[in-house]
């Protein structure tokens, strides 16, 4: 009992104190934090590319090359290079796309809102909210895609921190208070 008690808490205890370690970073730089992301991602792509040029080559001199592995091979190649050269334009990339759903969710909404208003119901405010909310988020996720994209990343940061935070209060004050512990 006691070494399983041992064993959960000793866990809970790392993966808090890796939250925190995570969001730290991504909280008080958010901007270096979202490139070296793009820049891993970059990475990724680059050796995805090499190995598909790889087995192009080796195709082309068993004279069996693919078309397939070449493509492949170029496309994630050239996004590599992309990214790398312009990591927040990849970052400016998903705020984009969600302000545009927001924007259609919002505008698709506005036709009952405008007949909520017409016939006062007594759920008006809550559907003229479900409108002007995700229109106004959405406006400002395209219209500031690459301040939003910080902003998220450092949201996501205190997230990763408040939660390590608090699961490391938590598992001290449960070791504290478990019945066959040592302390008192």
């Amino acid at each position: 009992m006691k070494l399983q008690f041992f064993w959960s808490r000793t866990a809970s205890v790392w993966i808090a104190l890796l939250y925190i370690i995570l969001g730290l970073p991504l909280l008080l730089f958010p901007g270096a934090s979202g490139s070296v992301f793009v820049w891993a991602l970059a990475a990724g792509a680059a050796v995805y590319a090499v190995s598909h040029l790889w087995r192009y080559i080796q195709g082309r001199k068993m004279e069996q090359a693919s078309g397939g592995d070449l493509f492949l091979a170029a496309l994630p190649l050239a996004f590599a290079i992309f990214s790398i050269s312009w990591p927040q334009a990849i970052l400016s990339f998903l705020p984009l796309v969600l302000g545009a759903l927001l924007l259609v969710d919002g505008v698709g909404k506005a036709p009952l809102a405008i007949a909520a208003i017409q016939s006062k119901p007594p759920i008006l405010i809550p559907l003229v909210l479900s409108s002007l909310i995700p229109i106004a988020l959405g406006v400002l996720l395209v219209v500031n895609p690459f301040h939003v994209a910080q902003l998220a990343i450092m949201i996501f940061g205190a997230a990763l921190v408040a939660d390590g935070v608090s699961d490391l209060v938590t598992a001290l004050i449960s070791r504290k208070t478990a019945p066959g512990t040592d302390t008192p």
